[in-house]
C-alpha cells in the first residue's frame, strides 16, 4: 500500500488517461477546437503521466528512474491505451497518436533534467 501511495500521481494520471482516451469523441463537441488539438491533447496528458512517474520515482529512491527501462514501460501503456481504443465505437489506433504520446513522455524526461539538473542518476 505504501509504494501505491508512493505513486499516487502517476497512478491518478494513468486513470485519467484512460479514461479521456475511452470516451466517446462526441463527449469533447462542445469544446473549443482546432487542427491538431487531439495530438496537443495526447503530447500533454503522457507529459504530465511522464513527468509525475519521474518526480514521484525520484523522491520515492532518491535518484532519477533508469531511463531505457522507464521509457520502455511508457511504450507500453502507450500501446496499450492505444490498443483499447480499437474496442471503442467512436475511437481508433492510430500511430501518429503514439508519436505524440511518446514526445510527451521525452518531454517530460527533458523537463526533470531542467527543473532539477543535479539530481542523481
Amino acid at each position: 500500500m505504501k509504494k501505491i501511495l508512493a505513486y499516487k500521481f502517476t497512478i491518478a494520471s494513468a486513470g485519467l488517461i484512460i479514461v479521456v482516451l475511452l470516451l466517446p469523441s462526441s463527449s469533447f463537441s462542445t469544446m473549443p477546437s482546432f487542427s491538431g488539438i487531439d495530438k496537443l491533447a495526447h503530447l500533454a496528458l503522457f507529459f504530465v503521466f511522464s513527468l509525475s512517474y519521474i518526480l514521484e520515482y525520484r523522491k520515492e529512491k532518491t535518484k532519477n528512474p533508469p531511463f531505457f527501462s522507464s521509457i520502455f514501460i511508457i511504450i507500453l501503456f502507450i500501446l496499450g491505451s492505444e490498443l483499447l481504443q480499437l474496442f471503442t465505437t467512436s475511437r481508433r489506433f492510430e500511430w501518429v497518436d503514439m508519436l505524440f504520446d511518446l514526445a510527451g513522455a521525452l518531454a517530460a524526461f527533458l523537463a526533470s533534467k531542467i527543473i532539477n539538473p543535479q539530481a542523481q542518476r
